[in-house]
């Protein structure tokens, strides 16, 4: 089975992702990574009208350490936390 028609955007700046979800309101999703979206897609378990990729937006997968603590961005991925050395020294478990 293949997944249903829907309007895919991949924003290449955060000032468009914003405008996209501005534009498309509850029918836009984001979508980040999507191992397990695309199985569910081709299912038709999932349906989103609009999915905005967020994936090669500059800057989502930075760890850092900030003013209010531990930063940790919408994309860093599991690896990464797992051996970044300001997650082992700031992070509580």
């Amino acid at each position: 089975m293949k997944p249903a028609p829907f309007a895919y955007h991949r924003p290449s700046t955060l000032d468009e992702a914003f405008a996209l979800l501005e534009r498309y309101g509850p029918d836009a999703r984001l979508l980040a990574g999507g191992q397990s979206l695309v199985p569910a897609l081709n299912m038709r378990l999932a349906m989103p009208a609009v999915p905005v990729d967020i994936n090669r937006l500059p800057g989502l997968d930075a760890i850092r350490l900030a003013p209010e603590g531990l930063a940790i961005g919408a994309l860093a991925r599991q690896e990464a936390a797992l051996r970044s050395p300001l997650v082992a020294r700031h992070a509580r478990w």
